[in-house]
């Protein structure tokens, strides 16, 4: 949302929405970090009954993830303002990324429908996570 309300302006004319947007794409690729941080660290420990895809595939998720950021920030920083072109093709990025995700999303949201019944460990590193990423 912060980019769509940067759309057609110049850099430096709207700074709050400019924050917010920085904070929100460099603070993704903090989580994709910390991601792949658990991954490698528990991943061969455990064993997922249903969206294996999640820890079969997450190196080259996180990668192909790193990689879709890593240009929409580039093409950000080396624009000159904000323009529709520029704007379609950061959000075009982004929906790829969140295609993506799109296994580990489902299974964040069927989890937590789970709610009490899941482990309170998981509960924990879940809430603190999320709060992580919503501070992102």
């Amino acid at each position: 949302m912060a980019l769509r309300r940067l759309e057609g302006q110049a850099k430096g004319r709207a700074f709050a929405y400019e924050m917010t947007l920085d904070q929100h794409r460099y603070g993704a690729l903090i989580v994709l970090d910390r991601w792949s941080t658990v991954v490698n660290a528990f991943g061969p420990h455990l064993a997922l009954s249903r969206y294996r895809g999640i820890l079969e595939n997450a190196s080259e998720r996180i990668r192909a993830g790193e990689e879709i950021l890593t240009r929409s920030n580039a093409l950000i920083d080396g624009a000159g303002n904000y323009s529709v072109a520029v704007v379609e093709a950061c959000l075009l990025a982004y929906q790829s990324l969140s295609t993506t995700f799109a296994e580990e999303r489902t299974e964040t949201e069927q989890s937590a429908k789970l709610g009490p019944m899941l482990p309170e460990e998981y509960r924990d590193a879940r809430r603190i996570f999320l709060e992580d990423l919503a501070a992102r």
